[in-house]
């Protein structure tokens, strides 16, 4: 056995984060303690890694190889540096972006095994990693986003650990290329914890899964018996959350939210949001126990085979008259060094209440084409049009007022509102630069609001106050209250929980349908479009190479990129 924790508690001011958790992670084993943001899967893995803020009180014992280090007193360690590197790898969150930019791999390689006593070569560690000697003298920003995190997992081996922790290792990797990193990691043969919260797309490579909610483990199971027998509906509501590439598959969304920190339920803490949830779930807290290969805590596991979440709801009927045309789309980048093409001769038309999704990796030129409908961009050649107004060849006022028509949902909701305004007064801020009346605004930001899917009673809030799916709604909400004829959402669900993600999906849906919007959704999940959108396009190296409806892409995709995306998305 590489590690066994017991015990493990996580407290911030008083507010528990963690709950009394035991976890084992055997010899070469891939763990993955997956559930939302907010469950304590993150604080569980920087408990184990020394990691957490001074603020923060952990308690809990363990064993890191006993033939090693016989005991772990994990609110007693007094000099981490002796673990944490040589004894735990790590591969933080965000890990892409935490290389330096000034310094080749090799020289970042070099001070790790020096600071570790490393006894490898960095170039033996980069093969270990699937990269070659060649990338030794690279620096961070000439490589791609798989190259730096593959150079992450390397900065994590330097030590020679017996654990590697692995926080998000995937986030902002593309559906391909998260399946080759994720491979990567299962390949190496050691022991490995992996923190995440997309269950399914770690299925082909953990061992087992240690599934957390709200602070405690909800269910700890096998990957090998997770599709038989009985288990926590909290599981099957993260399972079913998952978009599947078959379009015959439905894909349902748990309802709610996780709760927070300092106003946990009593009883079972996912009662609240359960749909086979007993009285006794909302007053006695249940014990985990053994069911099966695993261990369940859930009062209703022998019902649990029968949970019903909500479908995301699909398109009822033909779109109308076209109200996005782009044709012959072309731009080039243009720097000292280089010329890059972005996109060449893409053609595109969004009919009222459709939405289409543009799929691609990264770099495909999806995010170029949406900046273009938006008129942020000129394209270098071809036109755009919104109804009847040409967007390419407007200028100054006549664009801004062609602008006003298109509302825009940013990628990231922990970025993309200001801290310091209220969700009436961020909702409001598109009425005040169009200068709308200002006895327009009541009822305007109340039907944005509204058709967000989000109670008025938030009005008053700021967003720290907020969840991230509540914050995605209230950019919702505001891209709606100037009522635009074109929504664009880039990658408006990239960075939000499984379980949050088809919410977002049935809202716009609705907002396409009931105000007659065209929607242009981007996007490198291939099961998230395929589900949720009318149309493909699919986009690859600035060429749209298929395009067409999405049961048909699903089940008889014509290009090859097409099938390897749907591959790679495949759950």
């Amino acid at each position: 056995m590489t590690l066994s924790v017991q015990d493990i508690t996580v407290r911030y001011g008083g507010k528990v984060a963690v709950d009394h958790v035991d976890l084992e992670v055997a010899d070469g084993e891939v763990v993955a303690v997956v559930g939302e943001s907010g469950c304590g899967k993150t604080s569980l893995a920087r408990a184990l890694a020394g990691l957490l803020p001074g603020s923060a009180e952990v308690s809990g014992r363990g064993v890191l190889r006993s033939d090693r280090h016989p005991d772990l007193d994990l609110g007693a360690v007094e000099d981490w540096r002796g673990i944490r590197g040589r004894r735990i790898g790590i591969v933080p969150q965000g890990a892409m972006s935490g290389l330096s930019p000034i310094h080749r791999v090799e020289a970042q390689l070099r001070e790790m095994l020096t600071v570790h006593d490393g006894t490898a070569e960095p170039g033996d560690l980069l093969e270990r990693v699937g990269l070659t000697a060649r990338e030794l003298h690279s620096y961070s920003h000439q490589l791609s986003g798989g190259q730096r995190q593959r150079v992450a997992i390397a900065l994590a081996l330097a030590g020679d650990p017996d654990l590697l922790i692995a926080d998000e290792p995937t986030t902002g990797l593309d559906a391909v290329m998260q399946g080759k990193v994720l491979g990567l990691i299962a390949s190496l043969g050691i022991s490995t914890l992996i923190v995440s919260h997309d269950m399914a797309g770690l299925l082909p490579y953990a061992d087992r899964f240690a599934v957390m909610y709200a602070g405690r483990l909800a269910e700890v199971v096998p990957v090998t018996s997770l599709h038989q027998g009985r288990h926590h509906p909290y599981t099957a509501g993260l399972l079913a959350a998952t978009p599947s590439t078959d379009r015959t598959v439905t894909w349902a969304s748990i309802s709610g939210s996780a709760p927070p920190l300092d106003d946990l339920p009593e009883g079972c803490r996912f009662a609240p949001r359960c749909p086979v949830a007993a009285d006794e779930c909302r007053t006695t807290v249940p014990d985990l126990r053994v069911v099966g290969d695993g261990a369940v805590a859930c009062h209703r596991v022998e019902v649990a085979t029968d949970v019903g979440y909500p479908a995301v709801p699909r398109a009822a009927g033909t779109c109308g008259d076209p109200v996005l045309t782009m044709s012959g789309i072309q731009h080039t980048y243009r720097s000292r060094s280089r010329t890059t093409t972005a996109l060449n001769g893409v053609d595109l038309t969004v009919g009222r209440g459709e939405i289409i999704g543009l799929v691609g990796e990264s770099g495909s030129g999806k995010s170029t084409l949406a900046r273009i409908a938006l008129g942020l961009i000129r394209p270098s050649q071809g036109a755009v049009t919104l109804g009847k107004d040409e967007v390419t060849g407007s200028r100054g006022r006549r664009l801004r007022a062609v602008q006003r028509r298109v509302g825009f949902i940013h990628q990231d909701p922990y970025d993309s509102l200001h801290p310091g305004m209220k969700v009436a007064a961020l909702i409001a801020e598109p009425l005040v630069i169009a200068k709308v009346p200002r006895g327009e605004h009541d009822g305007k930001i109340r039907s944005a609001l509204a058709a967000a899917g989000l109670p008025e009673s938030l009005l008053g809030r700021y967003p720290g106050q907020l969840s991230g799916g509540q914050r995605q709604r209230v950019s919702i909400a505001r891209a709606l209250v100037n009522d635009p004829e074109l929504l664009v959402a880039d990658e408006a669900s990239s960075m939000l929980d499984v379980s949050t993600r088809g919410g977002i999906a049935t809202t716009l849906r609705s907002v396409a349908t009931e105000r007659g919007l065209a929607v242009v959704f981007v996007t490198h999940d291939m099961g998230e479009a395929i589900q949720s959108c009318d149309r493909i396009v699919v986009l690859r190296h600035g060429r749209v190479v298929e395009a067409g409806a999405c049961g048909t892409i699903s089940s008889s995709p014509e290009h090859e990129y097409t099938a390897q995306l749907l591959a790679a998305s495949h759950h």
